[in-house]
């Protein structure tokens, strides 16, 4: 990508006077404003900022890596271009003292300068999720062994397990308390979450079934799958109108959209029930002479759909709603049963942690809102303003992949400046597997005004929606299925004008650029998606997909070192020329296209140099070198480099570290 900002790239960098939401489209440059926004400020003239002043969050430790290093190389070319400007110089001193983390990173040191406030230990380490494991099951499985034995004294366990219980096995027990501990401890206060789940099975008070939380959302479910079915069966109807010799069929869709109607308009969950066994006519179609064979049979398709997608959604309403509440009164028990098994399991938890003196993430997390927010989670401390103080500005990265705790975190420490900078892309949100809660951007997203428009103080949002990945061809079709697929439903948000995605750096056209390939699953780990991934791969191998090749020999110290061929396939970059070769590193070309390495595989075998190669790396034939083989990916999984390369053996030494956590390994050059 060009350094020549859009309007939009140059709006997000230099926005002051509120909260920033930067919603960055995949390829929009996204880190590219996030490090011109901190130049930015480094070099304002009136009260030019320290590095130190501003909290960078990531949400990986690589990527803060990684950020560290684009800012290093950022403030290096700013430095070249004002070699006198001796404020610029010792910003890459000052670098290495700022706080680009993790945001447990950033909460572990935290909550270590604050120890003495939280009544922790200083020393505390942070466990790993095998470790966390470990006590976790040593936790559950002494909790379950005390509570089967005092069973006999306790109904609401009883109920709870009763409810569990399949065949002779139990295992659900345990996966589902550490399933609603881990909930629990997403939102800002667990013990109230809890208590509203309880107050919630109870339903005090409550005659129709409609009106709990449960019965609220089956019939907000059931009526938007209404909505869309009506609209189906009136578009069909009116096709089979305007068709001469469809007019039985009209009727028939006719008189059933009129029944959905009806069920449409019911308010009550009694109301629905009454309703739930509608009758619909047969559909029959001329079977000599059908004027539209191809609209008689999109009809019986949608037709067909819609039957048998209302008596599922119906069977949800087949009971009246005295029925309802009765077997969700007696539900209430098994629900107080589970969650005193989660309270219960945090204590001993706490407990076991505190022996070892570990806290894991989510202690990082909570205990760090205990310091900013107090135990009553109502109002920043003094702490939190004086941490908050230090920082002109709180940047967080990938925000779409925050929680609800995380978030009161950055909200508390920013909540007096008004000074967070936040950027991510909702539609990447990946990570709700981990409890990351899209919601919070796109609540953001609608309640923020566009920055042109707010008034200072007020939340802002800017769209970054220039793609300079791909070419109009992807882009175009990335837009056809989004604007088809995307609802507040599916999504979080509709995909309109604004969020449509734009070729920011015109490519040559492409011929059949995109294939869209819609494959039928049948579980969650999606054999069927890797069979036809390998498979296409196996035909690009088998036409001989292009790639670039690139041989070099690497030099240390003036003498030959690594004869070096790696390997790339054109797609990543189709428009490269040697020409831009000349100028720039090809790793550059390909970070300005997206393509950052996260994550490879690598293999080294002792071998004997053959005379072409010992002669370009300087040694006689015969010599002993390393073979290295490399296989990059990206974050998403992609291999995009293949690198064979030979390696002297008379100037190269591994070292490998080993230790009870992992391995560590180390090329040395002597």
């Amino acid at each position: 990508m060009a350094d020549k900002r859009t309007p939009q790239q140059q709006m997000a960098v230099t926005s002051r006077g509120g909260k920033l939401l930067v919603s960055a489209a995949a390829g929009s440059g996204k880190t590219k404003v996030l490090v011109d926004r901190l130049l930015g400020y480094l070099t304002q003239e009136h009260d030019p900022a320290n590095l130190d002043e501003f909290l960078i969050i990531t949400y990986t430790k690589a990527a803060a890596s990684e950020l560290r290093g684009k800012i290093a190389a950022k403030l290096t070319e700013e430095i070249a271009r004002q070699p006198e400007n001796r404020h610029l110089q010792r910003q890459m001193q000052r670098l290495f003292l700022t706080k680009i983390s993790t945001v447990h990173g950033f909460c572990s040191d935290l909550l270590r300068e604050y120890a003495y406030k939280l009544d922790i230990a200083a020393d505390f380490r942070v466990a790993d999720e095998n470790e966390c494991r470990e006590i976790r099951e040593t936790v559950l499985e002494g909790l379950l062994d005390r509570a089967y034995e005092t069973a006999g004294d306790d109904p609401d366990f009883r109920a709870f397990v009763d409810t569990q219980g399949v065949g002779r096995s139990d295992r659900q027990v345990p996966e589902l308390v550490e399933k609603v501990y881990d909930s629990a401890h997403c939102h800002l206060n667990p013990e109230a979450w809890l208590d509203k789940c309880l107050t919630d099975a109870e339903a005090e008070g409550v005659s129709d079934a409609g009106k709990t939380v449960w019965g609220q959302y089956l019939i907000r479910d059931f009526r938007e799958y209404l909505d869309c079915q009506m609209a189906v069966l009136r578009q069909c109807a009116e096709s089979a109108d305007s068709c001469p010799g469809l007019e039985k069929p009209a009727v028939t869709l006719r008189d059933a959209l009129y029944q959905l109607e009806q069920l449409r308009a019911c308010t009550t969950w009694d109301d629905i029930a009454a309703k739930r066994e509608p009758r619909f006519g047969s559909l029959r179609f001329p079977t000599k002479n059908n004027p539209d064979p191809e609209l008689t049979e999109r009809i019986k398709a949608a037709w067909s759909a819609c039957k048998d997608g209302l008596k599922k959604k119906l069977l949800g309403f087949s009971n009246d709603s005295a029925q309802v509440l009765t077997d969700l009164h007696q539900t209430a028990a098994a629900q107080r049963g589970l969650v005193a098994l989660v309270r219960q399991f945090d204590r001993d938890y706490s407990a076991a942690k505190r022996s070892r003196r570990v806290l894991d993430f989510g202690d990082l997390e909570h205990k760090t809102l205990d310091l900013l927010l107090g135990k009553s989670r109502s109002q920043p401390t003094a702490a939190a303003r004086e941490i908050g103080r230090r920082y002109r500005e709180i940047m967080v990265d990938e925000y779409q992949d925050s929680n609800g705790v995380q978030d009161a975190i950055f909200d508390a420490l920013t909540r007096e400046k008004q000074n967070c900078f936040m950027v991510g892309d909702v539609k990447q949100s990946i990570y709700q597997f981990r409890l990351a809660d899209p919601g919070i951007f796109l609540e953001k997203y609608e309640k923020y005004v566009p920055a042109r428009q707010a008034e200072p103080g007020q939340g802002r949002k800017i769209l970054l929606s220039h793609n300079f990945r791909s070419g109009a061809e992807v882009i175009d079709a990335v837009n056809d299925v989004f604007h088809t697929c995307m609802r507040p439903k599916v999504g979080g948000l509709t995909y309109g004008e604004a969020e449509e995605l734009r070729e920011g750096i015109p490519h040559v056209p492409l011929d059949d650029a995109v294939e869209l390939h819609v494959i039928e699953t049948r579980d969650d780990q999606y054999p069927e998606e890797a069979a036809f991934v390998a498979e296409q791969i196996a035909r690009m191998l088998r036409e001989g997909t292009p790639v670039y090749c690139f041989t070099r020999v690497r030099n240390v110290d003036g003498e030959p070192l690594i004869l070096e061929t790696s390997y790339y396939p054109q797609y990543i970059y189709p428009n490269l020329t040697r020409d831009m070769l000349q100028t720039h590193s090809f790793y550059s070309l390909l970070y300005h296209v997206g393509i950052v390495p996260f994550a490879a595989d690598e293999s080294y075998e002792a071998v004997i140099l053959e005379d072409s190669c010992a002669a370009l790396l300087g040694v006689p034939s015969g010599s002993c070198a390393f073979f290295h083989q490399r296989l990059t990916r990206t974050e998403d999984g992609r291999i995009y480099e293949y690198t064979r390369s030979y390696i002297r053996g008379d100037r190269v030494r591994l070292d490998v570290h080993m230790q009870k956590s992992g391995m560590n390994f180390v090329r040395t050059i002597d």
